[in-house]
């Protein structure tokens, strides 16, 4: 009887913490990302990747470490990704914003690392393909989960006068390192007269930029703006900032590497 209860322990513990993540959202409401902005996000980082090491190098007498290697538990990380992208998808604003959701990723990266743990080499030396493409994941999912509390979208009214002033989306104020002004707004209309394109000329530092709906001026890598709308006092722009950019895009690159690399692998195969 006790090695039953032992052999079950851990999806009764997996099924216990989904049921209190969804509890949780419902008398709480979403996840406060914003709790989780650098560095705390580095330090509870530090600290997962610590307890995964140290679960790993005691897996022999953790059960619940045991469950997290299993083939089970990989086929479970593999529908919880499918679900999250699906939300994560259907959104507007793509974010890692409720309970379930954090808890989601957190578990396929868990299951993830320590896959990556066990199978990086064996008795023929590094397994790279393998390498690269589990890392590649592992990097996209991980800038995903850990540098959402980093991201920035901020609005700002831009007028005639230079202004440097934009405000977060919890109402706080915030100042650019550069100036933003409106130097022009022009509208196309459709032949019913519909209002079909919009265009906006911003002076950034002086520099004389063009901005339309939907297609946004890039400041720099991992920092983008916006045009959302026009007024009388002129238009007002969004401002995107993803510091974590560049390290999504090292994942995608490794997961393509990796695709390619299998390819390759299958190329040989069939030559030979």
């Amino acid at each position: 009887m006790k090695s039953l209860a032992t052999k079950y322990l851990p999806y009764i513990v997996l099924a216990l913490l989904v049921l209190a993540l969804f509890v949780v959202q419902w008398l709480c409401g979403d996840f406060p990302l914003w709790l989780f902005a650098a560095p705390m996000n580095l330090l509870v980082g530090a600290l997962w990747l610590f307890a995964i090491w140290e679960g790993y190098r005691h897996r022999a007498t953790l059960p619940f470490v045991q469950y997290l290697l299993s083939a089970e538990a990989s086929y479970i990380a593999l529908a919880v990704s499918a679900v999250v992208s699906l939300v994560l998808g259907l959104q507007s604003e793509p974010a890692t914003t409720s309970w379930p959701v954090v808890g989601g990723l957190l578990y396929v990266l868990t299951v993830l690392s320590l896959v990556i743990l066990r199978g990086w080499r064996n008795t023929n030396g590094v397994r790279w393909r393998f390498l690269v493409t589990h890392c590649g994941l592992w990097l996209a999912v991980v800038s995903l989960l850990f540098g959402a509390p980093d991201k920035q979208v901020l609005r700002m009214q831009v007028g005639e006068e230079p202004s440097r002033e934009a405000v977060n989306e919890r109402g706080e104020k915030s100042y650019l390192a550069y100036e933003l002004r409106l130097e022009k707004f022009d509208m196309k209309e459709s032949a019913s007269g519909t209002p079909e394109q919009f265009r906006a000329t911003v002076s950034i530092d002086d520099e004389l930029v063009d901005i339309e709906v939907n297609s946004p001026y890039s400041h720099h890598y991992g920092e983008d703006i916006y045009l959302v709308s026009y007024g009388h006092e002129g238009c007002v722009l969004q401002i995107v900032r993803e510091p974590w950019r560049a390290l999504t895009a090292l994942g995608v690159g490794l997961l393509l590497l990796g695709a390619f690399m299998l390819f390759m692998q299958g190329f040989q195969t069939r030559v030979r």
